[in-house]
């Protein structure tokens, strides 16, 4: 009996144990994200933590979501500026802001922090950006990437192309992920005169530190392309085109552009329909390059219009 009750203890005791260690290695493991501070210039680097926030949770991540592809392209965390016209202080505490991060197009120009690995034995890992966005461009070679210095906005931290092998962790994004960034400023205010013109207003400004005037040349292309339902009567993209824009330190300058652009309030109704159902909304994409003595910075948006901009990226 007593052998027949230590077995029992020992299986019990085995059992229970491969219980535990089971439950040990499913366990999720949360990493936060916090940056070093709330503000930074464009004359110095981006910091900001990788943080363990889970105890007895093994994880092991790297930057990159495939070890195939050895591309900057397809690795690191990403850094999504917040649209100006969305509040920095309460944007993720919106479910759609989390859809916007989340639907972020990879081929829009993205700032990009990379780390080697981060695991569960480490209590926090530094990671740095340096203040570019990179994008994809096509020329008769292929595909290449070209990275620009970053304009002033607010930033999240996103770890979309973060991968585990494991796929047991998962980030917290929230306030400490948030900053602003510095540098040479573009304001972008866009306003729709419904079914008449759209009107950008540009607010220039150098970044903080530069002590000289920045001489810049400007370069806007705005793209709508109105109705699919009716043929086009003129061409779907706009040009503006500015040269030797003297930006003073701390003193904005300003361009308002009218475009002769149409856009409905609630979008087009396919032919023989009523009401607002199953209607199409043209995109407005704006992209601006600003070339000047300090380098070149591009930046732009794209919305859609329903009674109000609904912004599907900026950078």
């Amino acid at each position: 009996m007593a052998v027949i009750l230590a077995v029992m203890l020992v299986i019990s005791s085995l059992a229970a144990f491969v219980a535990y260690e089971s439950v040990q290695r499913n366990r999720l493991g949360y990493i936060g994200i916090e940056v070093d501070k709330e503000v930074f210039t464009s004359e110095e680097d981006v910091t900001f933590r990788l943080v363990s926030l889970s105890r007895n949770a093994e994880f092991n991540i790297t930057d990159r979501w495939n070890d195939d592809v050895d591309d900057d392209f397809y690795r690191g965390l990403d850094l999504v500026r917040v649209p100006d016209i969305m509040d920095a202080e309460t944007f993720l505490d919106d479910l759609s802001s989390l859809d916007y991060l989340r639907n972020h197009n990879t081929y829009v120009p993205l700032g990009r922090a990379f780390f080697d690995h981060f695991d569960s034995q480490d209590d926090s890992l530094q990671v740095t950006w340096n203040g570019t966005v990179v994008k994809e461009y096509w020329d008769g070679n292929g595909s290449f990437l070209r990275y620009s210095p970053a304009v002033s906005g607010f930033y999240v931290i996103v770890p979309r192309n973060s991968w585990s092998a494991d796929h047991k962790v998962s980030f917290l994004v929230n306030e400490r992920s948030v900053f602003y960034y510095d540098s040479l400023d573009v304001g972008m205010k866009v306003t729709n005169h419904i079914e008449e013109d759209v009107t950008v207003e540009l607010t220039l400004r150098a970044p903080p530190w530069t002590i000289d005037n920045v001489t810049c040349d400007l370069d806007l292309v705005l793209y709508y392309q109105g109705s699919i339902f009716e043929p086009a009567e003129d061409e779907d993209a706009h040009h503006y085109e500015e040269k030797s824009i003297v930006l003073n330190p701390g003193q904005d300058r300003v361009r308002t552009l009218v475009f002769n652009v149409s856009i409905p309030d609630h979008g087009y109704a396919p032919p023989g329909t009523e009401g607002l159902h199953n209607r199409y909304f043209s995109t407005l994409t704006i992209d601006v390059v600003l070339t000047t003595t300090i380098g070149t910075y591009v930046t732009g948006l794209s919305a859609i219009w329903d009674g109000g901009w609904d912004y599907q990226y900026q950078y």
